[in-house]
């Protein structure tokens, strides 16, 4: 038995510190039991809101067409025939962004056309890289593209070299249609496994969509427990280190009043843009897009829902100094 001083003997000292480390491993053990049991939890939550929306909004999914929008429609290059076909292991390394795009019609073929990158900007489909010419190949629309304007800005900052887009946007798709239980999340799949077949691997994912969802009437926990899901499985799919970045994004043109000239007859969700807002997380790479609900308004909209190229301008401006915080904050040049 240790009385007095002897409590503080080398002796008792050990057994003391043998005593207080068991109960430190306890508690850390016992902490780490709750966090795992949380987060299982909140996982099995989510999941959960995820089967919810599902069950409560399938049959009003949108019909999206994972080879082209409602109209079968995919864009088709516009320049010359023999416009020269670029080798896209050449605009891979430490100097060249490889960009995955995806999301719906804004982030498609929907600008007002004419633009044509005058940088080293350029578009991958099925093992092709050409220069940037108005349309996407492989996204949706026939018009024109704000990433060649945002290509162009990022070259001529010295941010990169050059540019590769890889974009499968598909006009009018909800977050839905790109979840687990969507008909595009193949598409997304199959993509990133066909860019990495090609020596192609992203740097960066951009994200741009919201406006079906708000049209549908999803709630901020519905659309969020989605987003999440989709930014998850395309963390799985990329890899650690691409950053990842979310537009805000629902603004749309009500076609009950369809006046394109009526800002009455616009609705925006801040329910959805506090959901896309809410999933930023830059320790796990995932950064802020533009939130083009405020830097796109009714009348910067060509027919009420896409950009002009005035506003196709704004948007590759905004993009630039969310880019360069997001290589700041670790995101280093591949």
């Amino acid at each position: 038995m240790l009385f007095g001083s002897s409590f503080f003997s080398h002796l008792s000292e050990r057994l003391f510190t043998r005593i207080r480390d068991r109960r430190a491993a306890c508690v850390i053990g016992l902490a780490a039991l709750v966090l795992l049991v949380s987060g299982l939890a909140s996982a099995s939550g989510d999941q959960a809101v995820v089967d919810a929306v599902y069950a409560k909004y399938g049959d009003r999914m949108p019909v999206i067409n994972a080879q082209g929008d409602a109209r079968g429609e995919l864009a088709v290059y516009k320049a010359p025939a023999d416009a020269p076909r670029i080798d896209c292991r050449e605009l891979t390394g430490p100097r060249g962004m490889v960009a995955l795009v995806f999301g719906q019609s804004n982030a498609s073929n929907t600008v007002d056309p004419g633009y044509g990158a005058t940088q080293a900007v350029y578009a991958y489909q099925a093992g092709v890289c050409r220069k940037v010419r108005d349309a996407i190949a492989g996204a949706t629309g026939s018009k024109g593209s704000a990433w060649a304007r945002l290509g162009d800005r990022i070259v001529t900052s010295g941010l990169y070299d050059t540019v590769l887009y890889v974009d499968i946007a598909r006009g009018g798709s909800s977050i839905l249609n790109w979840g687990p239980k969507g008909n595009l999340h193949a598409l997304l799949e199959s993509t990133v496994k066909d860019m990495r077949a090609h020596g192609l691997a992203p740097t960066h994912v951009f994200f741009h969509q919201g406006e079906a969802d708000c049209a549908l009437g999803l709630t901020r926990q519905e659309y969020q427990a989605v987003l999440k899901t989709v930014l998850s499985d395309t963390r799985r799919l990329v890899g650690p280190k691409p950053g990842i970045f979310v537009s805000r994004a629902s603004l749309f043109l009500d076609p009950v009043c369809g006046n394109t000239r009526n800002p009455g007859c616009y609705k925006s969700c801040p329910a959805i843009t506090a959901a896309q807002t809410a999933v930023i997380d830059p320790e796990r790479g995932i950064y802020p897009g533009p939130n083009t609900d405020l830097i796109v308004p009714w009348f910067d909209r060509n027919d009420g829902y896409h950009f002009t190229a005035q506003a196709a301008d704004h948007f590759a401006a905004a993009w630039m100094p969310l880019l360069a915080g997001g290589e700041a904050a670790g995101q280093p040049l591949q």
